[in-house]
């Protein structure tokens, strides 16, 4: 038997921008509150939030039924001639029962935005009936065609209508919907709602338009709405809900305000019932990549890595030759070989046009499968990068090539990468902004109409952290706590920012990330279009890592451009040509120079604070350049690290190891554990762990939960037992890598922009 006795179907959460404001993890706390077991997600024209909410209510035990309030165009959705916004569209709830009915939603949300849009994204009957199956509708708000035409008091138009909804979707997947907001018109229209199911034999559902989660968000959501329409509270012309009882009521509120219609209140549970989409996160949706020589792509794979072997080594040893094995070994186990392919395709493409690429970036630099497809440019086993880092056979998930290319040109690889594998195929990424601490202060002031100088004087009291609330900003600011407690104006400024911050505000496009799919996009997500016409996904970077598609951040850089009008420049200038690519890494003038801090233009250390490290490290190999890069930190310069690394790099501090095992690692950073993949090897050379379970271990004892880390040191301990390693010394050094592993950077993206930094100092 269901926990409860009433399910909210119609709900928007803060994925309906600027007018939801219930935020998914609160909402599903209070749904579990209430017994609910299952839940709705229904936001204005758009399914942005439906992967996280199908997720995060399926961890808390509650039922995800995904739907979406979409706008139906009076006629054709390609029409758009209606003068008035209100003329323009009406609503209606379609609800996925099955995966067919979330293709279908995902297919009309879509078309909404890539053909039907005007003030709104719309759909129309036409392509409703095209894409009906699997779909339950409900008949909506005051806006809904049928309760406008009832409103109109056009009582045979609302019939037909409503005959017309039932036979596209069929009679038992249309219901009737009734709300009970203390909206002087809803009575009204309740009663003609009740009178065509009775003549139609549709049945009725009663809902309550959730768009804040308690009565008393009423007043901050009326904020959020003029936020929307950049109106002020007191403009007596604003948009607002005509009640405060769009709130998540309990089963029993609603019961009590359908005592007469108690069937309304029961259907919610049967189509609930009826409701059961089951989202599959374990497959992986990779392009297919066209070998153009008939091979297999595993063998082409090979026939690369072995050309790139002849041009990046004179001599390649054992140590190399087997690395590679390893590495194409667990590419094929994995199938990633086509991920591999596509990325060297783009890559090679760019470089044949000249469009300069950066030598690498991220974990993908510990691979020499990367390094031998030209997509790094920085050999692994010369600065012990690993691959695991990058590529973790025990924990599969998709490997994360970012690449950086030259700011100017970045547009055409995109553009090749459309053409090759689709346009239907590709598109870039859509982020969320969202309402942080200072914004949320600046917006509420303005609709509050509170004087830009005061709103200014409070926003400016909020610290300038990362990631601050206005609940830590009152903690540690006591002239703003002092205000908040004292001045009733700025109470309630604060009170109504404080409810709304953290809500997304707006949907723009990612700086880098594009996704790449086998099939047409819609198949996997619902599609977005900016307001400057460009195609987006309609789902996040993170969503679309998690349903398996191919994400790549294609980065445009500055400092490429830069160092390719430079190399250009001294060819006109001096006839001298400079392949970049190829210039030695252990120039005495290029160390002379860094060691002056003369560095203004250098990629990454021109700031004073770097320019005054460089000054007190005196770095004379690559190394120090690579861990000058990991270094210059928050965490580690606050920890007294940097300071530490310095006195030991000049022998004013004496290096000492807890066990000889450790040398090898520590050696090249003076006996500090500077990176993360330090951590992996530790772990493999005296616990005898894989490098991929010494990576699980690592990737544990970054995240602090005691119950794992526990399990983790016991593990550790056993291994170094068995390699002879006391347990006294195993338990010393896992306090050493515990305290360590909160301030270990990612050593191959340190080493891949180190080459940058360097290049540009050479030049």
């Amino acid at each position: 038997m269901p926990r409860s006795e009433f399910v909210h179907l119609h709900l928007h959460t803060q994925y309906s921008l600027l007018d939801g404001a219930c935020r998914i993890p609160d909402l599903l706390q209070l749904a579990n509150h209430y017994k609910m077991d299952s839940l709705a997600i229904t936001d204005h024209g758009s399914m942005f939030g439906a992967i996280d909410f199908y997720s995060e209510a399926q961890k808390a035990g509650i039922k995800p039924i995904i739907g979406c309030e979409v706008y139906i165009a009076p006629g054709s959705r390609l029409e758009k001639s209606s003068p008035r916004i209100e003329e323009a569209s009406y609503h209606l709830i379609l609800l996925a029962k099955d995966e067919t009915g979330y293709q279908n939603l995902m297919k009309l949300v879509s078309a909404g935005y890539l053909e039907g849009f005007y003030y709104r994204p719309r759909i129309d009957k036409e392509i409703l009936a095209r894409h009906q199956k699997g779909l339950i509708a409900l008949s909506a708000c005051l806006k809904g065609e049928i309760p406008f035409l009832v409103r109109q008091k056009r009582f045979n138009d609302a019939l037909k209508a409503a005959d017309e909804y039932a036979n596209i979707l069929g009679k038992d997947n249309f219901y009737l919907e009734l709300q009970e907001n203390l909206i002087p018109e809803q009575k009204a229209v309740n009663a003609g709602l009740i009178k065509i199911s009775k003549e139609l034999n549709l049945p009725l559902i009663a809902t309550n338009d959730v768009h804040y989660l308690r009565k008393e968000h009423a007043a901050a959501h009326n904020a959020l709405l003029c936020i929307q329409t950049q109106t002020t509270l007191n403009d007596p012309n604003r948009m607002r809900l005509q009640s405060d009882e769009f709130y998540f009521k309990s089963a029993q509120e609603m019961k009590d305000l359908f005592a007469e219609i108690p069937e309304a209140v029961s259907n919610s549970l049967e189509i609930a019932g009826r409701c059961n989409l089951e989202l599959d996160f374990g497959q992986i949706h990779l392009p297919k990549y066209e070998v153009p020589d008939g091979s297999s792509k595993e063998e082409f794979l090979h026939k690369l890595c072995e050309k790139g072997l002849k041009e990046r080594f004179d001599n390649p040893g054992p140590e190399v030759t087997e690395r590679l094995k390893h590495e194409l070994n667990t590419i094929k186990s994995v199938g990633f070989t086509s991920y591999f392919l596509i990325v060297w395709d783009f890559i090679r493409h760019a470089k044949d046009q000249g469009i300069p690429v950066g030598p690498g970036r991220g974990s993908a630099a510990g691979s020499i499968v990367s390094y031998l497809l030209g997509v790094t440019d920085i050999n692994p086993l010369k600065y012990g990068l690993l691959f695991e880092r990058f590529l973790n056979p025990e924990r599969i998930g998709m490997p994360d090539i970012d690449i950086d290319f030259c700011y100017e040109r970045r547009p055409e690889v995109i553009e090749y990468v459309t053409k090759k594998y689709g346009q239907e195929n590709v598109a870039q990424i859509i982020t969320f902004g969202t309402m942080q601490a200072r914004a949320v202060i600046r917006d509420v002031g303005r609709v509050m109409g509170i004087s830009y100088a005061d709103v200014d004087r409070i926003a400016k009291m909020i610290p300038q952290d990362p990631g601050i609330t206005l609940k830590d900003a009152l903690k540690t600011e006591p002239e703003l706590e002092r205000l908040y407690k004292n001045d009733s104006e700025i109470n309630k400024l604060i009170n109504t920012a404080m409810a709304l911050e953290g809500l997304n505000r707006h949907a723009s496009i990612h700086a880098a990330g594009v996704v790449i799919a086998d099939k047409p996009l819609d198949n996997y997500m619902p599609l977005f279009k900016s307001q400057d016409d460009q195609i987006t996904t309609g789902y996040s970077m993170s969503v679309l890592e998690k349903i398996g598609l191919l994400k790549m951040d294609f980065l445009g850089l500055r400092t490429l451009t830069v160092i390719d009008q430079a190399t250009k420049i001294i060819e006109k200038t001096q006839g001298k040509a400079i392949d970049i690519r190829q210039i030695p890494l252990d120039d005495p003038a290029t160390y002379k120079l860094l060691a002056s801090a003369q560095t203004t233009g250098v990629f990454q250390i021109e700031s004073s604070g770097m320019r005054d490290l460089l000054k007190k490290l005196q770095p004379d190999k690559f190394e120090d350049l690579i861990a000058i890069l990991a270094l210059y930190r928050p965490g580690p310069i606050g920890s007294g690290m940097l300071d530490d690394f310095i006195q030991r790099k000049h022998n004013r501090v004496p290096i000492k190891y807890d066990h000889k095992k450790l040398e090898p690692i520590l050696k090249e950073t003076y006996g500090i554990m500077v990176y993360q993949e330090q951590i992996i090897q530790i772990v493999s050379a005296l616990a005898g762990f894989s490098l991929s379970q010494a990576d699980l271990l690592r990737r544990a004892i970054s995240k602090k939960n005691p119950e794992v880390m526990e399990r983790q040191r016991k593990n550790f301990v056993l291994g170094c037992l068995k390699n002879n390693i006391s347990e006294g010394i195993a338990n010393k050094i896992f306090d050493f890598i515990d305290h360590f592993s909160g301030y270990g950077f990612n050593k191959s993206h340190s080493a891949a922009y180190a080459v940058i930094s360097y290049r540009t100092a050479y030049l």
